[in-house]
């Protein structure tokens, strides 16, 4: 009996998984929904992302230009203000009282030297103003301040002004007591606020 060829192919093993290619499972209709849902989201974060970026970018350099123009409104021409005082003005407002007067303001812009006022006329306003005060209803220092300074924006190259009333302290009988000095602060425009808290070491 003749022994089996040992030299003879082995018969090939059948698989079909192994001769197919790999298939990958449709998406349901649900879950294709889903992924653009997430495609979208992502595409909507990125987007906004990038914006606040850009925006930041922006905003950085446009500092950085107001800077290099000046600082506040970004222009490189100069800010030229004036101020002066008018101490120990007697008035017959709420029972005869005595105040100072402080008036601190900042021509138009780019102003010429020939349109600069005189501030002797600010002044010679604002005594004119507090001497036609109607004293019989012995109205309010801020009612008077506001009118005092809105006059003065309004009849001068004034692109803002800042007036402050100071009125003396008063312990006089029969009036109300006033401890220390007090008063008003009216601003209009861009400048600082005047806040003084008492008489400045002057004469009139």
């Amino acid at each position: 009996m003749s022994s089996p060829d040992r030299h003879a192919p082995l018969p090939a093993a059948s698989s079909s998984s192994s001769s197919s290619p790999l298939r990958r499972r449709a998406l349901t209709p649900r879950e294709s929904i889903l992924a653009l849902a997430l495609v979208i989201v992502c595409a909507l974060l990125l987007g906004g992302w990038i914006g606040s970026a850009q925006g930041a970018a922006a905003a950085a350099e446009q500092d950085r230009s107001s800077g290099a123009l000046g600082g506040k409104g970004g222009s490189s021409e100069p800010k030229r203000d004036f101020l002066f005082q008018i101490v120990g003005y007697e008035t017959a407002n709420q029972g005869g009282q005595t105040m100072n007067m402080y008036f601190h303001y900042r021509y138009n812009e780019g102003i010429a030297t020939a349109d600069i006022p005189n501030y002797v006329d600010l002044r010679t306003q604002a005594l004119n103003f507090m001497a036609a005060v109607d004293t019989a209803d012995s109205p309010y220092w801020e009612t008077l301040d506001l009118e005092l300074c809105t006059t003065l924006k309004d009849d001068y190259p004034l692109e803002a002004i800042s007036c402050q009333l100071q009125v003396y302290p008063d312990d006089r009988a029969g009036l109300p007591y006033e401890p220390g000095y007090h008063g008003t602060t009216t601003t209009i425009g861009d400048i600082d606020a005047l806040a003084f808290a008492g008489p400045l070491d002057s004469t009139e």
